[in-house]
């Protein structure tokens, strides 16, 4: 028995220490960026729902200029309580224009689909001020085969935005402001490990803008925006027993955009 019980003890030790993870110190990378973005977007209003369709084209001012990343989205909106609650769902192809090389498309390709809901409600003297909530639920798909003990494949996030809009009453013109704050879903164990085994806020954001209703079927928006994102990137072998490297990874990003929307309605 105790011949038995020493070579069990021994195989255990053993397949401990060869599945034992040597993590590193997590080290810091900050950096910022200016970006100029670009939006064209169409909507097709019915009775309860909307179609809306979506074009992004966003370029880095420093500190390398490039043209960087499109967005094209397509999408429903559907209302669930007129004037209160409403539902959305899309999907968005992501072409990653500075990761064209080596001929990989799935390295230039990225997909998204993301879906949920949002409560408003209108207040004022004449309702002309919108206090509106957006609960969404990201889903960002890779097909490029990554080590998945560095980042998954299949990412999810949760984001929520918080949004107040002020309608002119005599002028074709309302201004906004909102935040959001974003965190992970399903990081990795790696990843987990570095923000005490929990999921972790991976991008807080701010806006503040101006539409301005051209006519009846035709707007523009102007904005400036502040993204704060973080990510944790990790050099580990396949096996997933090794960390390489790790850097806490913080990007500073301000934003100057123009958008441009065309609604259409049924009569």
């Amino acid at each position: 028995m105790k011949k038995i019980l020493s070579t069990l003890f021994v195989l255990l030790f053993t397949h401990v220490a060869i599945n034992a993870v040597e993590y590193v110190a997590l080290q810091d990378s900050t950096y910022g960026a200016a970006q100029i973005r670009t939006d064209a977007d169409f909507d097709w209003n019915f009775n309860q729902c909307s179609v809306f369709l979506s074009e992004d084209l966003r370029y880095n001012l420093a500190p390398t200029p490039e043209f960087y990343l499109a967005n094209t989205t397509v999408g429903l909106n559907v209302k669930i309580v007129k004037g209160y609650l409403s539902a959305h769902a899309a999907y968005m192809l992501r072409v990653r224009a500075n990761k064209f090389s080596g001929g990989d498309v799935n390295k230039i390709l990225r997909h998204r689909i993301f879906f949920g809901l949002n409560e408003h409600i209108k207040f004022g003297t004449r309702r002309q001020f919108t206090l509106s909530l957006r609960e969404r639920a990201v889903l960002n798909m890779r097909f490029d085969e990554p080590n998945t003990f560095e980042k998954q494949a299949y990412a999810w996030d949760m984001r929520y935005r918080l949004q107040l809009q002020y309608k002119a009453l005599s002028l074709p013109l309302t201004p906004y402001i909102w935040t959001e704050l974003a965190h992970t879903c399903n990081a990795t164990e790696y990843q987990k490990y570095y923000n005490n085994g929990h999921n972790y806020i991976n991008a807080v954001k701010a806006t503040i803008g101006l539409k301005w209703k051209l006519d009846s079927k035709n707007s523009l928006n102007f904005y400036l925006r502040y993204d704060w994102n973080r990510d944790i990137d990790i050099d580990a072998n396949k096996s997933g027993t090794v960390i390489k490297t790790a850097y806490l990874i913080t990007q500073h990003n301000a934003i100057i955009g123009v958008a441009y929307n065309f609604g259409w309605k049924k009569r």
